[in-house]
């Protein structure tokens, strides 16, 4: 996601800045107080990329985004005239393994993704240009197909300017002096230098030679340090002159230091990190392609495939072909495309029919989401198939040693990325993929799946066995809260109504305790008090929400009596309201109890509303596996 052009789609369809009163964000929501809500269109808005629902509700436009909320928060005050600091929530900062892992994954992707298709571009021009002379369509001593080859070197060789963009965006520094940095790496003048044989130092200290063209790592060293020195800079340069003395301090720092240290420091990481994918290639040799073959699914499924680009990257960057990743997607790619249409023509379902199609078609295109999601994550048998055609495919394609030659999802489209001239690579590609498609669509049909439409006639008769495992496999979770319940549908909030974040169940309070309503941990405790995430010893993820935009308060009237991370026992205390105060400033105190991972159970059972719980008390939110 690209959190900028997001957050100024939002801007843009909400009236523009002038519109915009006052910005916000809690766990999942970017709250705004437009001035004149009539100027938003909620439809477009709706259908930005990474926005799930739009909801104007309590006089906020309130824009549901989940995890990514902060960041786009981030940029979306930057295009306005309200001040962070002005905010009355920060966001949550998650200190865990997992935590930090997710921000090392978003800074990778941050930086990486907005390049790729200039990257892709000039690597499918690269294989059209080995195609041209096969095919004699162009002569290779042309003046056009020298053109046409310097147009395919440009991403790659000004490597470093793309990724000073990108690096300035997540490390907020100024894109053009970043920009000006990397140009001092690859200035003509400098590589002289370097090649004339003769030592070079500044100021006494050595500078290394190092050709820095289509390298990856040193200048996303060097826009990190950069970060760092140019706070100091905004610190020390009076206003009168910050104009330039801001940035010429900032260059007479890094440029030197990322000369002398994180230039050379850059370039032996990226040779370490060639190195190591070189060595897991040399241990493992084609088992390692047959391993990430069949587990890619999994790791697309949980976003971590992006984490791959900084390896790709340097690899086509140098020695100019990758030889793991695609050529793992190459199997993986067609498997699910093929086993989705497997599907299609097995399933006697229409409504699975239609999205088996779509999904195997873009799937051999090299868009596996709506494969893999619509179908295969559903049916499951269908994915151990795919795993199947991907694994023996990927032990050909890792045996012949494929090459890729672009960052390209390989599919049918963009097979010629696999093209080298004078080897048989792209026929060992060709050969891969009918693999990978013969063998999965067997598969399926071997190994076949539960039909929605023939599960749905023997319904009836399975409901004795069918009961039985609810019973065997049901996971209750205890009221956390006395009160009265009402159905999530009643609840005067569309995101919880019409179970945007999952389904459940809703209390009115009778008193202002949050009690523990099973023995677990605590995920996640949102920084007003108002809102806390658990998650059973079971597996079952909870939300409970106090009370309906009672994040406007800001804290006021809440105490948590634990922390993110705590252990806690069924019925311990977890938060205390005042309820009559929050009453008197005009909240609805209506609390919706929410299992937000409700994707992953058959079902969620409220319990008779008729019933008022006391805390600590049964209150089946019954989940079914």
């Amino acid at each position: 996601m690209n959190y900028k052009e997001l957050a100024q789609s939002i801007l843009q369809n909400v009236g523009g800045s002038g519109n915009v009163q006052n910005a916000i964000h809690c766990v999942t929501r970017l709250r705004l107080t437009l001035k004149n809500p009539s100027l938003a269109d909620t439809e477009k808005v709706s259908n930005l990329e990474g926005v799930i629902k739009v909801a104007n509700t309590a006089g906020q436009y309130q824009i549901i985004i989940f995890n990514d909320v902060g960041h786009v928060y981030k940029e979306f005050i930057k295009l306005t005239d309200i001040s962070d600091g002005n905010s009355t929530i920060n966001e949550v900062t998650d200190k865990s393994l997992k935590g930090y892992f997710n921000r090392f994954a978003n800074l990778i992707v941050g930086i990486f993704a907005p390049i790729i298709p200039a990257i892709a571009a000039c690597g499918m021009l690269k294989a059209l240009l080995v195609l041209l002379p096969m095919f004699n369509l162009m002569a290779e001593d042309s003046q056009t197909y020298l053109l046409l080859k310097v147009i395919s070197d440009a991403a790659f060789f000004f490597l470093p300017v793309l990724l000073a963009y990108t690096s300035a965006q997540k490390f907020g520094t100024n894109p053009m002096v970043s920009v000006a940095l990397a140009g001092v790496l690859l200035h003509p003048n400098l590589t002289t230098m370097f090649n004339s044989g003769e030592a070079i130092s500044f100021a006494g200290i050595p500078v290394m030679a190092v050709s820095y063209g289509t390298s990856v790592i040193p200048i996303i060293l060097i826009i990190w340090f950069m970060s760092y020195i140019e706070k100091f800079a905004d610190k020390v340069s009076p206003g009168p002159v910050k104009v330039f003395l801001k940035p010429l301090i900032v260059i007479l720092i890094v440029a030197p230091i990322g000369l002398t240290v994180l230039g050379p420091l850059g370039m032996y990481l990226g040779a370490g990190l060639a190195n190591g994918v070189l060595w897991v290639q040399d241990t493992v040799g084609w088992a390692a392609v047959m391993i990430l073959a069949i587990i890619m699914p999994l790791i697309v499924m949980f976003g971590m495939h992006k984490v791959f680009y900084p390896v790709v990257i340097a690899a086509l960057s140098n020695p100019g072909y990758e030889t793991l990743v695609l050529t793992a997607m190459l199997a993986s790619n067609y498997a699910q495309g093929a086993g989705s249409l497997a599907v299609y023509f097995k399933t006697k379902d229409p409504k699975l029919k239609q999205v088996a199609l779509s999904g195997g078609i873009s799937g051999l295109f090299g868009i596996t989401e709506p494969a893999l999601y619509g179908v295969h994550l559903k049916l499951k048998r269908t994915l151990v198939a795919c795993m199947i055609g991907a694994g023996i495919s990927g032990l050909f394609v890792g045996i012949m040693n494929v090459k890729a030659f672009a960052m390209v999802g390989p599919g049918v489209a963009s097979m010629p990325i696999f093209v080298e001239k004078g080897s048989l690579n792209i026929m060992f590609a060709v050969i891969g993929a009918l693999i990978s498609v013969v063998v999965t669509f067997i598969a399926v049909y071997v190994i076949g799946f539960e039909d929605e439409k023939a599960a749905g006639k023997n319904e009836k008769a399975d409901t004795k066995s069918a009961k039985s495992a609810i019973k065997v496999e049901r996971k209750v979770i205890y009221s956390p809260i006395k009160g009265e319940l009402i159905p999530l549908t009643k609840v005067n909030d569309k995101v919880f109504s019409e179970e945007v974040m999952g389904k459940g169940i809703a209390i009115k309070p009778a008193e202002g305790k949050v009690v523990a309503p099973f023995d677990g941990t605590v995920e996640m405790v949102f920084h007003t008090n108002h809102a806390i995430g658990l998650k059973s010893n079971l597996g079952v993820e909870v939300l409970i929400h106090i009370g309906i935009d009672t994040v406007n308060l800001n804290g006021q009237y809440f105490i948590s009596r634990v922390k993110k991370g705590d252990q806690v026992k069924q019925g311990q205390l977890l938060i205390e309201f005042d309820l009559k105060s929050i009453q008197k400033a005009g909240y609805d105190t209506t609390t919706p109890v929410i299992i937000t991972n409700s994707a992953d159970y058959l079902e969620v059972l409220p319990q008779d509303e008729k019933i008022k719980p006391v805390s600590g008390q049964p209150l089946p939110l019954l989940t079914v596996l």
